[in-house]
């Protein structure tokens, strides 16, 4: 009995196989059809959409080489710095806020990404004149970009709406900076139309970064040196008062061994002169160290190597937008040609109705 039934239900598995089987060709058979007939529509339409593609094609070879101007960039790679220039960038860190950032605690080269596209750091970048292939004579951002102000002012007005076109289109498209998150090291890439105007500016951005920090840590040494000179003074008075107080002491009490408490008042005005001059003593050890950081006027910056010439353009690929809008193209007109019955009817309809 059993085996029958085994039997039964392998019959019917079997049967159900063959009916799903004969379905799925059913339906690829219909598939094939389907796509066949929109195959022989379109292709009634070849020579249509062979003109209108090789149309295409002129147009963007043509826009593509006369009207896209290739693009060079060229990259800068800046290390973090660590030791004294990284004790240094702490004190310069407090005084970005010049450049109109915040930037709390960060690592150097963290400091570094935020001044680059700061305008305290881009105005000696924008302003320096290059020598291009474009322009006979040095010529600065402005002038190579050919900036008009938008709206008409008086000169001061009309050079800062140009400078800031120029810093707006330098910060959002044309400058790109990078920080590797274990090693911090600083990547700044920048793009220009010309390779070696890629190559100086990247150069005048590190240039103008390091004038940037090293007159930052001048500023901060001045402030410093001037903060402690004001403090040696008060702490000096403060020294010869706690002097005078203890020699007036033993002045009058010549015998301080016998009396506790004349040995216990000693002992205090003895140890608040000590402490005045440790503080007296320290300060003017930071003087002199502020007045050197004042003065010195070593590097910031510690740099891989300077930015070369690109021999290579980056873009934009011709071919690449070439191939998609041919792609495109040929989607949209094929489109147009298989639909192209249905469209004629729906607008016969329409002209009718409005008839």
């Amino acid at each position: 009995m059993k085996n029958i039934l085994m039997d039964e239900k392998t019959e019917t598995a079997l049967g159900s196989n063959g009916n799903n089987k004969a379905s799925n060709e059913d339906e690829l058979k219909r598939k094939v059809i389907f796509l066949s007939g929109i195959f022989k529509q379109i292709w009634g339409w070849k020579k249509q959409i062979i003109i209108i593609n090789s149309a295409v094609a002129i147009a963007a070879v043509s826009f593509l080489l006369f009207f896209v101007d290739p693009y060079y960039e060229s990259s800068i790679v800046i290390l973090p710095e660590f030791g004294n220039n990284a004790t240094t960038l702490s004190g310069i860190s407090n005084l970005a806020s010049i450049a109109g950032l915040n930037l709390g605690e960060a690592a150097p080269t963290e400091i570094y990404e935020n001044l680059i596209l700061s305008e305290a750091v881009l105005e000696q970048v924008i302003y320096k004149k290059y020598n291009t292939k474009e322009f006979s004579k040095s010529v600065n951002l402005i002038e190579y970009y050919e900036v008009e102000p938008q709206e008409a002012g008086d000169k001061q007005s009309e050079e800062r709406q140009k400078f800031l076109k120029v810093f707006e289109v330098l910060t959002e498209s044309k400058i790109e900076t990078k920080i590797e998150k274990l090693t911090k090291i600083l990547t700044v890439t920048v793009e220009m139309p010309e390779s070696k105007l890629a190559a100086d500016v990247a150069n005048t951005i590190v240039e103008s970064l390091d004038n940037y920090l090293r007159t930052s840590r001048k500023s901060f040494a001045g402030q410093q040196r001037f903060y402690i000179e004001k403090r040696i003074s008060q702490v000096k008075d403060s020294l010869s008062i706690a002097e005078n107080k203890l020699r007036y002491f033993r002045d009058r009490n010549r015998i301080v061994d016998q009396s506790p408490n004349l040995f216990m008042e000693q002992s205090r005005l003895m140890r608040n002169v000590e402490i005045q001059q440790a503080v007296f003593v320290e300060l003017t050890k930071q003087l002199e160290i502020a007045k050197i950081d004042e003065i010195k006027d070593t590097p910031v910056i510690n740099f891989r190597e300077e930015a070369k010439d690109s021999v290579l353009k980056a873009g934009p690929s011709r071919l690449k937008i070439l191939s998609i809008l041919l792609f495109l193209s040929i989607m949209i007109s094929c489109s147009y040609y298989y639909f192209k019955p249905q469209l004629q009817k729906y607008f016969s309809l329409v002209k009718q109705n409005i008839k």
